[in-house]
C-alpha cells in the first residue's frame, strides 16, 4: 500500500439554507435603473434602434426580440437585464461592479471559518458573433487589495459554444484570511459584428450559507495504486437521500464528480486522478429527506510523486526546474488562468527567468505526448 499522504484543510461543516442576498439590485429591476452598482466604463448608451435606446445605466429592458431576449427573471416583457451597451469593433472590455461589505463576519472570516457562495446568469444569445462576458468576484481586504486568486469564469460567447439560452455560473469558497469585502464584477467585449454587445447579465447572488452541525461520524481518504478512494459514515443514514461528491484543485471552488444514493450508513466512492493533479480536495454533500443540503469537512489528497521539482519557490527572478525525462513544453499561467510564458523542453531541467512577472500565485504544466503535470509557482515581489 502506498503511505497515506492526507490532511485535514478546514475544520467546519455546513448546512446550506436560504440566506439573504448581499447584493443590491441583483436583477436589474430596482429603480432609478443601476441602483447599487458602479460602472467603470461602458459603451454608447444607444445603438441604432430600439430597444438599446432605453439602456441606463448600464440595464435595459428587452423587447424578446433574438438580439435581446427576456430577462432571466421573468422571462416576460418589462423586465430588465444588465447590459453594457454598444461599441465599435474591439473596444472593451467594459466593465461594472458592486462591493458587498462583510467585515461583520470578521471573526468568523479570521479563522477560516466563514463561506461564501456566489451565483449570476448569463446570456450571448446572437449566432455568429464573438461578443464576451464574464464574472470576476474578488475578495478585498480592508485597504481593498484583493487576497488570493480570485473567481474568473471563462468568457462566455455564441461564437465559442454557448448556445442562445442563460448559462449559471457560480462559485463557493472559504474567505481568505484578513477578507472584508466581497466585489462582484461583470465585464462584456466584442470583437466583430458591432454595434450592440449583446451580452446580457440577470440574477447575481452572493450569500453566507450558515453553519450547522453534519452528523457523518468520519470522512477519510488515500491515494492507493493510482486511486483516490475515499470513505465516509454518517450517523444517520435514514436522514438522506443521495450523496455528491465534489472536487477542487485549489481546496476553494468545488465541482461535482460523481452522484451516488444514500443506501447504507458507510459509503465509498474511488477514482482514477486527472493528469498532473499534485494535490485534490474533496468534500461531500448530503442531501437529507428535508430537501437541504449537508456538507462534510474539506481533506487533501497529495499524489506522492510531483513529477518535477521546482527551485526555489517561492520565487524571485530565476527559477530552475528539473526532473524531466522527456521532450516537452512548459507553460506558466497566472491566477487568471492566462498563459504568460512558455519554454520547450529538450533536457532533463530548464531553468526561467520571472523577473518581468507580477508577484502571485501561478501554475506550472508540463505537457509531453499523452502526459501533463502541473505544480503551483509562487513568486515574490522583486
Amino acid at each position: 500500500m502506498k503511505k497515506l499522504l492526507l490532511t485535514p484543510c478546514a475544520a467546519f461543516t455546513m448546512l446550506l439554507c436560504p440566506a439573504q442576498n448581499l447584493i443590491v439590485n441583483a436583477g436589474a429591476e430596482s429603480m432609478p435603473r443601476g441602483t447599487g452598482w458602479t460602472i467603470v466604463s461602458q459603451g454608447a448608451l444607444t445603438c441604432l434602434s430600439a430597444p438599446t435606446d432605453n439602456i441606463i445605466n448600464c440595464t435595459m429592458k428587452p423587447d424578446g426580440s433574438a438580439n435581446y431576449p427576456y430577462d432571466h427573471t421573468t422571462a416576460a416583457s418589462g423586465g430588465t437585464v444588465f447590459f453594457l451597451g454598444c461599441s465599435s469593433y474591439f473596444q472593451g472590455p467594459f466593465e461594472i461592479y458592486q462591493v458587498a461589505d462583510i467585515s461583520a463576519d470578521a471573526a468568523m472570516i479570521d479563522i477560516g471559518n466563514e463561506v461564501y457562495s456566489f451565483s449570476g446568469y448569463m446570456q450571448t444569445p446572437v449566432s455568429n458573433q464573438t461578443d464576451q462576458g464574464r464574472f470576476i468576484v474578488d475578495y478585498l481586504d480592508a485597504s481593498g487589495n484583493i487576497i488570493g486568486p480570485s473567481y474568473t469564469s471563462s468568457w462566455q460567447s455564441y461564437f465559442g459554444g454557448s448556445g442562445t439560452g442563460w448559462h449559471l455560473y457560480t462559485s463557493s469558497r472559504i474567505a481568505p484570511v484578513g477578507t472584508r469585502s466581497i466585489k462582484i464584477r461583470m465585464q462584456a467585449q466584442m470583437y466583430i459584428n458591432q454595434p450592440a454587445i449583446n451580452v446580457y447579465f440577470d440574477d447575481i447572488s452572493l450569500t453566507k450559507p450558515f453553519i450547522l452541525p453534519l452528523s457523518l461520524l468520519r470522512f477519510t481518504g488515500q491515494l492507493q495504486n493510482g486511486l483516490v478512494q475515499l470513505q465516509w459514515q454518517v450517523a444517520n443514514p435514514a436522514a438522506y437521500l443521495q450523496y455528491k461528491i465534489e472536487r477542487s484543485s485549489d481546496g476553494q471552488n468545488f465541482y461535482p464528480v460523481a452522484t451516488i444514493p444514500a443506501l447504507q450508513a458507510a459509503s465509498f466512492f474511488t477514482e482514477r486522478p486527472p493528469a498532473g493533479s499534485g494535490q485534490l480536495f474533496y468534500r461531500i454533500g448530503a442531501y437529507s429527506t428535508a430537501n437541504k443540503i449537508d456538507y462534510s469537512s474539506i481533506i487533501c489528497i497529495k499524489a506522492p510523486n510531483q513529477h518535477f521539482t521546482i527551485s526555489p519557490n517561492p520565487a524571485s527572478t530565476i527559477i530552475n526546474i528539473g526532473g524531466f525525462t522527456q521532450k516537452g513544453m512548459l507553460t506558466l499561467y497566472n491566477s487568471s488562468g492566462t498563459v504568460v510564458l512558455t519554454k520547450p523542453i529538450n533536457s532533463t531541467w530548464a531553468s526561467i527567468n520571472s523577473s518581468h512577472l507580477p508577484a502571485g500565485i501561478y501554475r506550472l504544466r508540463f505537457t509531453s505526448s499523452g502526459y501533463s503535470s502541473c505544480q503551483p509557482l509562487i513568486l515574490l515581489p522583486h
